[in-house]
């Protein structure tokens, strides 16, 4: 029996010999090959993984709930998961004793569950979906999900080929949407008004360039400043202090005291000399101020002088709002002033109603807007001054104090963020007290 079966185990082996090294690629190809799964469950820093028949991880159970998790962007190395799948598949012609082989890691940072994958592998498409939610996906409490379909293997990817990156939070640049100029075409920064003398009643001075450049540093907080006319010598200097500044101008011609032409002369010197001949430093000019309320001048001179003022204006290059400057019951009183005007501009001056309280300024402002809106259908109504003062004869609700003053300003400042000048920038100790301005026409500056 020995030899017999010794005789046909040296048969067959010749057999099989010759076959394998007769045919290697063919015994290679057509050998029946036998395909044994081994499942393998292992705990990995208190996790444990569950795998299906494809070696695919479908779900995660966790002792203990993580204390930290990675965010989605922390690596970009190709891996299944931040959880280590300590499994193997063995294909061979008998079963052998498994020996688990490690899947790369991302990093020694925390484990995370499941549906942290950093970056997706082909797998089976009955995969749930990844879970955007940092917070744990299963507890050790609950049974895992049943094992999803199988689907045919996809080709495998190589590991080797590093996906594109993920861009992190902290690498997106924001960029916030420009905030509006202070030279805003559309509506004249809050402003400011500046007269450019000193001295007491009856005996008015100029103040010198060195004075007047001292106090329009003081003015650098507001967009947009107002000179009414070029006594002083004023423009050349509010022109070269706006440029410094990058601020804007409303220009004045103070008619009729003042020539039209010699005004317009002299913005044209100063803009060509301090501002290379760009006009866009000049946002609006005055042709008078409150000259029709005063009955100075009539209706037909304030037309005269808005029409003799644009053409002038334009002959030396200037294209902007040309108007007249009046108080608001003249507008109202005498809408054809608007015809003529580019734009409705009004002094108004709460502390002349007696019935408005200083803390109320800024809705008699709007109120007496409105009004003026009606007059002048179709017409950008600009407030030219607006203001209180701290001394002179209180009236009624209208008191004259400094706490009131700060209260009127407050006021008008919260209702108005353009389109307003402030009245005035300083005391003007020169003028003349009048029983019909409640005798305070020295006490509105603010600064």
């Amino acid at each position: 029996m020995k030899s017999g079966a010794l005789a046909n185990s040296l048969v067959l082996g010749g057999v099989l010999i010759d076959g394998v090294f007769g045919h290697p690629l063919g015994f290679l190809k057509k050998r029946s090959m036998k395909t044994e799964i081994v499942f393998v469950t292992e705990t990995v820093a208190d996790a444990v993984v569950y795998v299906d028949e494809n070696s695919i991880p479908y779900s995660t159970s966790r002792v203990q709930r993580v204390s930290s998790i990675p965010t989605l962007a922390a690596e970009t190395t190709p891996v299944l998961s931040t959880s280590a799948i300590p499994t193997t598949v063995y294909l061979a012609p008998t079963p052998v004793e498994s020996f688990p082989t490690s899947v790369p890691l991302a990093s020694p940072a925390p484990s995370a569950p499941s549906s942290s994958v950093i970056v997706p592998v082909p797998t089976s498409t009955s995969m749930a979906p990844l879970s955007k939610s940092p917070e744990p996906t299963a507890s050790s409490d609950a049974p895992p999900p049943p094992p999803p379909t199988t689907a045919p293997e996809p080709n495998p990817s190589p590991m080797g080929t590093a996906p594109a990156p993920i861009a992190k939070v902290s690498e997106v640049v924001s960029h916030p949407e420009p905030k509006p100029s202070i030279n805003s075409e559309d509506r004249f920064p809050l402003g400011i008004t500046y007269d450019p003398f000193k001295g007491v009643p009856g005996q008015c001075q100029c103040k010198t360039a060195d004075e007047m450049t001292a106090e329009f540093e003081k003015m650098k907080e507001f967009g947009i400043m107002r000179i009414y006319g070029n006594d002083c010598g004023v423009i050349p200097v509010a022109v070269q202090q706006a440029k410094k500044n990058g601020q804007k101008l409303m220009a004045g011609i103070y008619t009729p005291d003042q020539n039209i032409d010699t005004v317009v002369e002299a913005l044209s010197n100063a803009v060509d000399r301090y501002n290379g001949g760009n006009w866009d430093i000049i946002s609006l000019i005055s042709v008078e101020n409150e000259r029709v309320n005063a009955h100075v001048i009539t209706v037909s001179d304030a037309h005269d002088s808005v029409s003799q003022a644009q053409e002038a204006l334009k002959d030396v290059g200037y294209t902007g709002p040309v108007g007249v400057v009046e108080t608001a019951p003249a507008v109202i009183d005498n809408p054809s002033l608007c015809e003529k005007s580019d734009m409705a501009l009004v002094n108004i001056h709460a502390f002349f109603d007696p019935n408005t309280k200083a803390e109320d300024s800024g809705d008699f402002v709007k109120s007496e807007v409105a009004r003026v809106k009606e007059a002048c259908p179709g017409k950008r109504v600009v407030v030219t001054e607006s203001g209180w003062p701290s001394q002179g004869t209180s009236h009624d609700q209208a008191v004259a104090s400094k706490d009131a003053q700060r209260a009127a300003i407050k006021s008008i400042r919260a209702a108005f963020k353009c389109d307003l000048f402030l009245f005035n920038a300083f005391d003007s100790p020169w003028k003349t007290d009048d029983s019909s301005t409640w005798n305070s026409e020295r006490y509105w500056g603010i600064l």
